[in-house]
């Protein structure tokens, strides 16, 4: 069990109970990008964070939860035909940060990632993301490759291979 802020918390599996307070969750961890994806962008993504809780029926979302409710959530791919898992979708409460939950959730999918005996872990990043992209990097993940603009911003593969 992880700590927040030295209150318990927990790492476990989304139900269907939780999708209201993950898709709750996810616009408002994403909102103070508002300003750099631009108020163009902004409906898209936010009509995106609002559907995250059905990402349920193509892989694993993840949460971390103490006696208060969800702190974070990450949405986690088994590696499949390219052998390599999939970490997506990354948010945590803005007043939870600073705690170490999003590391958490994090190393999650990478130890599910080798449960599932993936060669690589991967997952794309935004230029934007301050605090998240030099976590991946002390995590062992290498940047391989620019994607282009998602949602009006760069965005950026990023890998960590496990074997």
């Amino acid at each position: 069990m992880a700590t927040s802020e030295s209150k318990p918390f927990i790492i476990r599996n989304a139900t269907p109970s939780d999708a209201d307070n993950i898709n709750q969750l996810c616009i408002a961890a994403y909102e103070e990008f508002r300003a750099e994806i631009g108020e163009q962008n902004w409906p898209l993504l936010h009509e995106t964070l609002s559907h995250t809780s059905e990402l349920i029926t193509v892989g694993e979302l993840i949460v971390a939860e103490d006696s208060s409710g969800l702190l974070g959530v990450v949405f986690y791919v088994p590696a499949r035909r390219r052998k390599e898992a999939v970490l997506r979708t990354l948010a945590v409460s803005p007043q939870h940060r600073g705690h170490g939950i999003g590391r958490r959730l994090t190393q999650e999918c990478i130890d599910r990632a080798r449960r599932d005996n993936a060669v690589a872990i991967a997952l794309t990043t935004a230029e934007m993301m301050t605090v998240a992209r030099p976590m991946y990097q002390r995590m062992g993940f290498i940047k391989e490759s620019e994607l282009g603009k998602r949602f009006g911003v760069p965005h950026a593969r990023y890998v960590l291979k496990l074997r």
